[in-house]
């Protein structure tokens, strides 16, 4: 679910950028880029990742993952207060490290050996 919320985000920034270049569609689709939309899609994205990983955290002890959805939500909570020519270039891989690490903290849960583990010791 966590990683369908970020592959949302992810989304949603592709798209909106696509469709506000082109100048027809920039009219019609300019309400994908108010701050509301955004706020609306962070909600889940930070909710579901404080449900989720503290508790993950406390069953496989590798603290990893959270470090990278942390670092991705820090970095998309910091698009509010730069300028909005970044935000774009902040988001897509703040996304990215989002979804990377609740797809590794699901793979830590099943028990799935991952290379990355060693570096956690």
């Amino acid at each position: 679910m966590a990683i369908a919320c970020s592959g949302l985000c992810l989304v949603h920034c592709v798209i909106t950028a696509a469709l506000m270049g082109i100048t027809a569609f920039g009219v019609m689709f300019s309400w994908l880029d108010t701050p509301w939309i955004h706020l609306v899609m962070m909600v889940p994205v930070i909710v579901l990742a404080l449900l989720s990983l503290p508790f993950s955290f406390l069953a496989h002890r590798n603290y990893l993952p959270m470090s990278l959805v942390i670092m991705g939500i820090s970095a998309m909570v910091s698009t509010f207060f730069i300028p909005e020519h970044y935000e774009f270039w902040i988001t897509i891989p703040a996304a990215l490290l989002i979804i990377a690490g609740h797809y590794w903290n699901r793979q830590l849960i099943q028990g799935i050996p991952s290379e990355m583990e060693a570096i956690n010791g």
